[in-house]
Parts: structure tokens; C-alpha cells; sequence
């Protein structure tokens, strides 16, 4: 398939950020930077109560055998909806060839001042929920009436060990790697590029994102991205 970049820009670091993908068109996250990791979420873009659940895809595709909490293949929307919001078409580090089936993604929560204040950090640190505030703010949406503390956190290798515990190391996804979304119905993405800058999530250091919204081009054009 032959792409055209219908919108290119680099979100940077420590922000939050909305972007509309319609149906057909697909949503690419490339690290910019280098190892940086993204809080995603996505809502109908026609209806705002829909939105991505990821533990319940999780184990919708955990079911069908064709991902789980570290790798999907369809992201669903909660219930009473559904739906297949998205499909992953193309992800370089996912896939589970690099650092095993749990090495390219997590699902699960998002950052939250309570959450890093039990971590130890100071009261006024940034933290995902404070992007994903300014981020709904772009669509007239307030962070309380969503549906946030459910997302897909795009190259976060973390895990969670026999006893319980929650484990980091640094994201195996290098510059210039991505993940393609291809959107099956008109979607709002909402996205936080992940402020933290003191653990292993981005190792050690905050950075931004690129992200491009991409559609069928009529074969004349260079693929996307290059």
C-alpha cells in the first residue's frame, strides 16, 4: 500500500495532544528522539461516550489469540459499545521478535498525581493526567467526564512479576521506529507524551513524538515517511 501524509507533527515532550483520523486513514507514532514512550487513547469521533477500553481489548484479544496486554491487534471500545475502533497494521517492536512478547507495549493506567507522589516524587511533577487534561480541553471535553484511566501505552516495556510487583526497563522502539493504527471508524486520538524524565519508562530522559495521519494515495507518490 501506497501512503500520503495528510498531517506530520512532532508533539513536544511532556505535552498532551488530539488528533481526528478518519475511517481509512491511519494513525503512525514514530519515536522522534529516540526511546520515548506514548499514553494513547481514542474516542468515537462522532460520539464522545465511546471510547478505547484497553484491558477489556486486551482480553478480547487475548481470547482470539491475536494479542493481550502487551500486544493488540484491535482495539475495542467499552462497553455497551464494542466496537473495532482500530486495527494495528504495522508495529516494528510489538511483534514480539525484539525482547520477547512482552517487550513492546502495556496495558494498563495512566501516570496521576497520587500515583507519583507514592513513587516519591515531588507534589508539583508533571504527570499524564495532567496531558491528557490539556488534551481534552482542545475538543471541549473535561478530564472527569472521559474515560482516560484505560490506554495503550505505546512502547512501555513493564511487566508485572509473580509477586505482584510492577517492573520498568527502557523501550526497545529506536528514532525512527513506529506503529501504524488503521482507524475502521472516524476516531479522535488523544495522546500524552509521557513527561517522566527520572525512570527507565523514557530512559531517563523526557523527549517528543512525531506523529502522522496517513490515507491511500493513487500510486504516484512515495510511500509515507520517506
Amino acid at each position: 500500500m501506497v501512503w500520503k501524509v495528510i498531517e506530520d507533527l512532532i508533539v513536544p515532550k511532556c505535552s498532551g495532544k488530539t488528533l481526528r483520523v478518519n475511517k481509512g486513514q491511519v494513525f503512525r507514532v514514530m519515536e522522534h528522539e529516540g526511546k520515548q514512550v506514548l499514553d494513547l487513547t481514542f474516542l468515537n469521533a462522532h460520539n464522545y461516550k465511546e471510547h478505547f477500553a484497553a484491558e477489556y481489548s486486551a482480553m478480547l484479544n487475548s481470547i482470539q489469540k491475536i494479542g493481550g496486554y502487551y500486544r493488540l491487534s484491535k482495539l475495542y471500545s467499552k462497553p455497551p459499545y464494542e466496537n473495532v475502533m482500530l486495527s494495528v497494521v504495522d508495529d516494528k517492536v510489538g511483534d514480539g521478535a525484539r525482547g520477547g512478547e512482552r517487550a513492546g507495549h502495556f496495558m494498563m493506567c495512566h501516570c496521576s498525581k497520587r500515583l507519583i507522589q507514592h513513587m516519591g516524587a515531588p507534589a508539583d511533577t508533571r504527570t499524564c493526567s495532567d496531558n491528557f487534561a490539556d488534551a481534552f480541553r482542545e475538543i471541549g471535553l473535561a478530564q472527569e467526564d472521559t474515560y482516560d484511566e484505560t490506554i495503550f501505552n505505546v512502547w512501555m516495556q513493564s511487566w508485572i512479576t509473580e509477586d505482584g510487583a510492577m517492573n520498568f526497563a527502557p523501550p526497545l522502539a529506536e528514532k525512527g521506529e513506529y506503529i501504524d493504527f488503521l482507524a475502521e471508524m472516524d476516531v479522535i486520538a488523544v495522546c500524552s507524551v509521557c513527561p517522566d524524565g527520572s525512570s527507565p519508562c523514557n530512559n531517563f530522559e523526557a523527549k517528543a513524538l512525531r506523529m502522522q495521519v496517513l490515507e491511500p494515495d493513487d500510486g504516484t507518490r512515495s510511500e509515507a515517511g520517506l
